[in-house]
């Protein structure tokens, strides 16, 4: 199996990048958003090629329209299935940084991309991430200051 993102590292970012904008998005937002931050890697529980079908936009949106009817169902308000999009754009680009090459826009190109800038699996890279989000989502989380949409 290839190397890959650690769990951690993609939830950690999403915290990173989403928390400064709570104040406008929601804690409820920002939380689903990191609790979907892992849904692309799918593909390794489906035991289907990884990075192949569910590392891009359509897999967001695909995802984001299975959200809006399971959160309908449930009582979840509907606009908070954008969580799942937000997440999945969030993991394809962390995963773009990376050395395995993967096509972002299939079906509808099948242009692979890499920037190559560390691996995967880099644990400092990973632990960086998630301590990182970690403590923006506290900090703005328990009224820190924000960045205004």
């Amino acid at each position: 199996m290839e190397a890959q993102m650690n769990r951690f590292g993609h939830v950690g970012l999403t915290l990173l990048l989403l928390s400064p904008f709570m104040s406008k998005l929601g804690v409820q937002f920002v939380l689903f958003s990191a609790a979907f931050a892992i849904l692309p890697d799918i593909d390794i529980v489906l035991r289907i090629k990884h990075r192949e079908y569910t590392h891009n936009i359509t897999f967001g949106v695909i995802a984001t329209i299975a959200a809006f009817f399971f959160f309908r169902a449930v009582g979840i308000r509907e606009i908070m299935a954008l969580s799942a999009f937000v997440a999945v754009i969030i993991h394809i680009a962390a995963d773009a940084f990376t050395m395995q090459k993967f096509p972002p826009f299939f079906p509808f190109s099948r242009k692979r991309v890499a920037f190559k800038v560390f691996r995967s699996d880099n644990a400092a890279v990973n632990a960086s991430s998630f301590v990182l989000g970690s403590l923006a989502f506290v900090y703005f989380a328990s009224g820190g200051g924000y960045a205004g949409l």
